[in-house]
């Protein structure tokens, strides 16, 4: 959570686009022939770009913008090689402008949306070590695009309308309960994170061989992201088999990496000194911040500070915190009750509780002036009928630092003196942050350094981790083995302030 205002209280960080889905047939940008897809071009690029803007409000650019405009750099680079821009491309698809954006999120994940988009967290780019393996990400993603992968799943799954909306707080990841969570899909004034589609394998295999084809053809060492996907294969491992984002529909690492070799013997034949582009690639992430960024919002000791925006408030024993950069979400460990902490549209709070409520398109059952700890706020209360039966929703506003922030908290009706007294506890602890050393708390960046001799590289590393990270994240982190041994002057990745 990084800055609330002019967010839409509402919990709608951005409105469903609904597109009726049908059977179009348009030529296809990679072969030129005609083929069946979900959605028109045009609504394609609507769906892009309107997506596009809630995404950024929901997650947040990564504040960088030599680094914002390296990406592109590369990207453009790739993007010229490929399907898209042949003098032969069907005309509707050769003048598309590609937006690539760097997003402010620890995770390892890059993706696209139809259109033109595609982005990569700060938490991908830690984990890359040079510019030819950013290539071929940016290359797999710009096939997506291309292919209109997004399309055709729509027409395989026979959607009658696409959820590409920024916002999803509320999922299965958060709340462990996906059938309590898909209650909120059909709400109007949801809260809503990237839905983001699941491609099939074929899809995927398609997009990591143009994606290699383009990047090659740009000159790249495609071979070196073979040592990337190791690295995927490793984050699962150590994560429980738990997938990074980026991978959870793809392929297996080992299948990839393998392909990504024979791949890379077949279009090392075709040119010679290919770009690896390492210096400059770790010159442009030194610096970067790895891991949770407190500045931006930070879970300690019970406790949600946001050091940035000075306020905090207490958790409730036990439950689980997603801080997002318009939103923090609060579940318990059933995942049945939900509490989302925003920023309120509107002046004051009453002004931003009619706010609400008109955008919500709920019928308060009742709404008035409370008190919320020691501030004067206003609340509204109303019962929404669900599939899975009544929900009662609440959305308390108080004002701070001259803007207005509300407590928005969801449970079923038949639980909700369950639920009650902890969500008014959470909203009444609301304050200012007292503790000056977290006042004053930075984060964690990553520092190249040169090895200055042949060591173990667990000798390199220092004492100090990022907040959920350990010397194996960082041996991953740097695609090597923890007790290897690195040879002098080899550049590596470690941590400091």
């Amino acid at each position: 959570m990084k800055s609330m205002k002019s967010y839409l209280g509402s919990v709608c960080l951005l409105g469903l686009l609904a597109i009726l889905s049908g059977c179009v047939t348009e030529p296809s940008a990679l072969t030129g022939e005609s083929r069946s897809y979900g959605y028109t071009w045009q609504q394609e690029l609507e769906l892009g770009r309107t997506s596009d803007q809630g995404l950024i409000e929901q997650m947040g650019l990564y504040p960088d913008d030599a680094l914002a405009s390296y990406v592109t750099s590369v990207g453009e680079s790739v993007l010229a090689q490929s399907s898209l821009r042949r003098a032969d491309t069907p005309e509707i698809y050769r003048n598309l402008e590609f937006k690539f954006r760097v997003m402010d999120s620890p995770v390892v994940n890059a993706f696209a949306l139809p259109g033109g988009y595609v982005y990569v967290t700060r938490g991908l780019l830690a984990h890359l070590q040079n510019e030819a393996q950013l290539a071929v990400v940016l290359g797999h993603e710009i096939t997506h695009v291309a292919a209109r992968h997004a399309s055709q799943q729509a027409l395989k799954q026979q959607w009658g309308q696409i959820g590409l909306v920024a916002g999803a707080v509320i999922g299965q990841t958060v709340t462990g309960n996906e059938q309590f969570a898909d209650q909120f899909m059909g709400l109007g004034g949801s809260v809503f994170q990237m839905l983001t589609l699941k491609y099939g394998r074929d899809a995927e295999r398609e997009s990591d061989v143009y994606g290699v084809e383009y990047s090659a053809k740009a000159g790249y060492a495609i071979g070196e992201s073979a040592d990337f996907f190791n690295s995927l294969g490793r984050i699962s491992a150590k994560a429980g088999q738990s997938l990074p984002s980026w991978q959870s529909s793809h392929p297996g690492a080992g299948e990839r990496e393998g392909r990504i070799r024979q791949l890379a013997i077949e279009w090392g034949s075709k040119f010679s000194n290919p770009k690896v582009g390492e210096a400059e690639y770790l010159n442009q992430i030194d610096g970067l911040i790895v891991g949770e960024n407190p500045r931006s919002g930070i879970v300690m000791r019970g406790k949600f500070y946001h050091p940035d925006m000075g306020f905090q408030f207490d958790l409730p024993s036990g439950w689980k915190a997603k801080n997002e950069a318009s939103s923090v979400t609060l579940v318990d460990p059933t995942g049945r009750g939900i509490l989302v902490f925003s920023g309120g549209k509107g002046a004051t709070p009453e002004e931003a509780a009619r706010n609400f409520v008109a955008t919500s398109k709920m019928e308060p059952v009742r709404s008035g002036e409370v008190t919320i700890g020691e501030r004067k706020g206003y609340a509204v209360e109303s019962s929404v009928a669900t599939s899975s039966g009544n929900m009662l929703v609440r959305n308390e506003f108080l004002n701070y630092g001259g803007e207005v922030y509300g407590f928005l908290s969801y449970s079923s009706v038949e639980e909700i003196e369950k639920y009650r007294l902890v969500f008014s506890n959470v909203s009444k602890s609301f304050g200012q942050i007292e503790n000056s050393a977290i006042k004053e708390i930075e984060p964690t960046r990553l520092k190249v350094i040169t090895a200055t001799k042949a060591d173990r590289f667990s000798n390199f590393l220092g004492k100090n981790f990022p907040y959920g990270m350990d010397e194996n994240d960082l041996a991953i982190i740097n695609q090597v083995e923890l007790n290897a041994t690195v040879e002098a002057g080899r550049k590596l990745k470690v941590v400091g302030n």
